[in-house]
């Protein structure tokens, strides 16, 4: 049986650990709350891009195209895949490293380069046999826009030098605080980009461009696929930080509970001491009294 002073110790080990967790709730609340700012604001920029390229398209005869939308026979496929950079944030990163899995072993007769953003996906793979051809540890984290730029630079340079045939990215959809789910994207060679989307030429306004359209497609097309790139780690660091607030403020509500228990417990053995004191007494008095 547990004595006071052993539940004493694991009263104050948990409300130890509790104060952590509500500390890392709060902690990645304000990070939430910055990374939402951050992908409201790339999607807007991703919205924008979008809207160019139609407009301009519609003004470029058919045979114009750009590299990256060109199809090839794919024999190697790169991989990028976007995991977080820390734990305790539930079953993300470990759901995240199973799809990835099950991606890799589809296409055996290919072959999959990674390019890993993340610790944790970094640290999983380094263990594996498959080929990593580029790490980006601290990325997610430390968002930094030159960082991933020129991270989606290297990418597309791959696929333009035949290194890699296509490339798709494996990250985490943010839908709400909630609720999130693993996307696979391919971002080369480029799809339909602007579906659903009319020229802003056809409703009767006449756009002037200067240098030539062509010219402008060739230099908005790579800041596409940057932005692509840019949008889908800020959905996966949203994804993160939401992922690990729940599984925080789960841990501080569990927290409660235990030290509920505890205490109950604690009371109840507090009780039972001092009965049997009270009855050790009482024997010893009417001992005396015979």
């Amino acid at each position: 049986m547990a004595t006071l002073k052993d539940i004493k110790r694991k009263m104050r080990g948990v409300k130890s650990t509790q104060q952590i967790t509500r500390a890392m709730k709060m902690m990645a609340t304000v990070k939430l709350r910055r990374a939402l700012e951050a992908l409201s604001a790339t999607k807007l920029y991703l919205e924008k891009l979008e809207q160019m390229v139609v407009d301009l398209r519609a003004v470029l005869p058919s045979t114009v195209s750009h590299p990256l939308f060109g199809n090839r026979k794919v024999k190697a496929t790169g991989v990028i895949l976007v995991t977080g950079e820390r734990g305790l944030c539930g079953a993300f990163n470990h759901d995240l490293v199973k799809f990835s899995n099950n991606l890799l072993k589809q296409h055996p007769d290919r072959e999959k380069k990674l390019i890993l953003i993340g610790k944790k996906g970094i640290d999983y793979y380094r263990r594996q046999t498959y080929t990593i051809i580029g790490s980006h540890p601290d990325m997610v984290g430390k968002f930094s826009q030159k960082a991933l730029a020129l991270a989606a630079k290297n990418a597309v340079s791959l696929y333009n030098n035949q290194i890699i045939d296509e490339l798709v990215i494996v990250y985490t959809h943010f839908i709400s605080t909630l609720d999130r789910r693993i996307v696979m994207r391919t971002l080369l060679p480029l799809s339909e980009i602007g579906a659903g989307k009319e020229s802003r030429q056809s409703g009767g306004q006449t756009i002037q461009f200067d240098p030539s359209p062509d010219i402008i497609l060739n230099a908005l097309i790579p800041r596409y696929v940057e932005g692509l790139f840019m949008k889908a780690v800020l959905e996966s660091s949203t994804a993160e930080q939401a992922a690990r607030m729940v599984a925080m403020d789960a841990a501080t509500d569990r927290a409660d509970e235990i030290i509920d228990d505890l205490t109950l417990k604690y009371n109840r053995t507090r009780q039972a001491v001092i009965t049997k004191e009270l009855s050790e007494v009482i024997a010893g008095a009417d001992a005396l009294s015979e």
